[in-house]
């Protein structure tokens, strides 16, 4: 099967996300993502109203979360947030990727204790199927409510790659978005994943992956590294662990790398492209194209 790929819309405040939209569309790419987060003080955009944006301008793209934190919102908002773009945008486009943040996502914000994140979004993703389904749903320690319009729920798609995460995407999930790891890392997990998947009587989750990417028109010999350096420098990890992660070069390049994830049962790959955006988008659809050849439908 061939693996879908995507491109994170760019999150600064002084981005225009509608011609952002129409660009990973003329780039050919399958899909546009957005993150969740709260940032106290740093100019980003709200994910859920970005997407609704990049959504209404286009029919012929897929939009995704990778990943919205429910546990920051009462389960009921995040929940009719979730069916509203998920009827906006006709039912199905939206990737629902549910992730629990870390201690630095905004808990305190919105009044959170960031040690309940775990227990939150589990009971958000037991309760999602039915709030979305419009039938009553008795909220804990709260009442019964029941949403409208019922909707489809949208797949979902559980992120992180700690032993719970794992558990709650075996639990929960259509599939496994996974960070900051290597093809070989992502194959040693799904082997686990199919393991706790059984448990529960369930299919093996699908798997997709978040790439941190520096791609170039013209062969450049140190590219990789500075992009593992800053890769490392962000996220505190060892530059050794980033050099194995991240996808660097020409379009050709940086296709052979990601035909490694998909040959390791990867679905869908979502790409935080380094350096300018446009530029990057307009690699990565040549990316798209060599690794895909089948040109998506054209937008009516």
């Amino acid at each position: 099967m061939p693996v879908d790929i995507g491109i994170f819309l760019p999150d600064a405040a002084d981005v225009e996300i509608r011609e952002a939209t129409y660009h990973a569309v003329d780039a050919e790419l399958d899909s546009i993502w957005s993150g969740d987060h709260l940032a106290n003080g740093v100019p980003v955009l709200d994910g859920m109203l970005t997407l609704a944006t990049a959504a209404a301008v286009t029919e012929c793209i897929d939009i995704g979360f990778a990943v919205l934190l429910p546990a920051l919102r009462p389960h009921v908002c995040a929940a009719k947030q979730i069916a509203t773009l998920q009827h906006l945008t006709g039912g199905d486009r939206l990737h629902l990727g549910i992730g629990v943040g870390d201690h630095q996502s905004g808990w305190d914000a919105v009044g959170v204790d960031p040690t309940t994140r775990g227990r939150r979004t589990d009971e958000f993703l037991r309760l999602l199927p039915s709030l979305l389904s419009g039938e009553p749903t008795a909220l804990p320690h709260g009442p019964v409510v029941r949403l409208a319009p019922p909707v489809a729920p949208p797949p979902v798609w559980i992120g992180g790659s700690s032993p719970a995460a794992l558990r709650r995407a075996a639990r929960f999930g259509d599939g496994w978005f996974a960070d900051l790891h290597g093809a070989s890392d992502l194959r040693a997990k799904a082997a686990r994943l199919r393991e706790l998947a059984a448990e529960h009587g369930r299919s093996a989750p699908r798997l997709a992956t978040v790439i941190h990417a520096a791609l170039t028109d013209r062969p450049d010999p140190g590219l990789a590294e500075r992009c593992a350096r800053r890769l490392a420098a962000t996220f505190g990890m060892s530059v050794e662990v980033a050099r194995r992660v991240v996808v660097a070069g020409t379009p050709a390049q940086a296709a052979e790398q990601l035909a490694g994830y998909a040959a390791a049962g990867v679905e869908k790959v979502a790409v935080a492209v380094d350096g300018d955006w446009h530029r990057g988008c307009d690699l990565l659809g040549q990316v798209r194209q060599l690794l895909n050849p089948t040109p998506r439908p054209k937008c009516p």
